[in-house]
């Protein structure tokens, strides 16, 4: 079962017995679990029919305890283990006769950050119930989560004004959520989102930062190039994600340069390269401090960096201050 066929079955009232979220967006298992909580319960809290324990503390005779306890007063019971990763292997273990044969009226509830596939537990519960993984959303999928989330709001945005908040905000959920929550009461009763609300209403972010990154390369500017970095890091970007974003917005600055060597006029110079009519202007003054030479050096760079964050088991930040430094001397050269 995935997350659609999940919301599906809560939408018609049909609760699964067995019910385990994880994942590293945890904006969206905290959401799916609110969700069944909400079906479940959806006059608010039931005292009686609501138990909740944490991975750390409890144990799996506790756990089955609870769900084997019928409801009172009430269709369902709801047995929610938060931090269920923090489980003891022995526990979970114990917990696998009930997976074969769950209480139809309990729905047990795991929410857990990872989950170890290779255990048994984990095995019978794809067999058994609704084992939902949610990943963080790619630079792909973002848009259409954007829309969509507007979209039950009954508010449209224009092409440049979602390129521009997806370049502003980039990829972590509370922080979307908390801006267009933002975005919304600048609005007001209107239902169209474009560029200028968004540059009104939305917090600097990573897109900033990033291109002044690539400017103080291009500058040669050592210590500003690394105050961005720290900025980025201590804004919650992991150094891997932190190198993705500068080789995406090289790649950019690259498509923009060989067109405007080619003399090619800036919409579709935009259209080419994939980014918003509205920074190309930018992006030309920035790739003219940047030779073919210079990218092609900066690539290598980036391919190396890449693999040694993956492979070597160096520290991932010392790396990334490693690669910023052999940039600029690279452009300085």
């Amino acid at each position: 079962m995935n997350a659609d066929e999940l919301y599906r079955k809560l939408r018609s009232h049909q609760v699964p017995e067995l019910i385990f979220l994880c994942g590293q967006e945890q904006y969206l298992v905290q959401r799916a679990a609110r969700l069944v909580r909400q079906t479940i319960f959806p006059d608010g809290n039931d005292d009686f029919n609501d138990n909740q324990f944490y991975g750390k503390e409890v144990t799996a005779e506790l756990i089955l305890e609870a769900a084997m306890t019928y409801p009172v007063f009430a269709t369902k019971r709801l047995v929610t283990v938060k931090e269920a990763h923090l489980l003891a292997a022995a526990e979970l273990e114990k917990l696998l006769p009930y997976l074969q044969d769950p209480v139809p009226e309990t729905c047990l509830l795991f929410v857990a950050d990872k989950i170890d596939n290779r255990r048994k537990f984990f095995q019978q519960l794809k067999k058994s119930g609704a084992l939902i993984e949610f990943k963080p959303l790619s630079d792909r999928e973002m848009p259409q989560y954007i829309r969509h989330a507007l979209n039950q709001r009954d508010v449209k945005i224009s092409v440049d004004g979602l390129d521009l908040f997806c370049l502003m905000v980039g990829g972590n959920l509370h922080e979307v959520h908390a801006e267009l929550d933002k975005l919304f009461n600048y609005i007001g009763t209107a239902t169209l989102i474009d560029v200028k609300d968004v540059q009104a209403v939305v917090s600097r972010g990573r897109a900033e930062n990033i291109f002044e990154l690539g400017n103080a390369v291009g500058r040669g500017d050592i210590a500003k190039a690394l105050t961005l970095v720290m900025r980025l890091s201590a804004a919650g970007e992991a150094p891997l994600k932190i190198l993705s974003l500068l080789v995406l917005h090289f790649r950019r600055l690259w498509k923009v340069r060989e067109l405007q060597v080619q003399h090619r006029p800036a919409n579709e110079i935009a259209k080419v390269a994939g980014v918003p009519p509205f920074v190309v202007d930018g992006l030309i003054r920035q790739g003219k401090k940047f030779s073919r030479n210079d990218f092609l050096q900066a690539f290598e760079l980036f391919l190396e960096t890449d693999l040694a964050m993956k492979s070597s088991g160096a520290d991932a930040g010392a790396l990334l201050e490693s690669l910023i430094l052999r940039l600029v001397k690279k452009k300085s050269e």
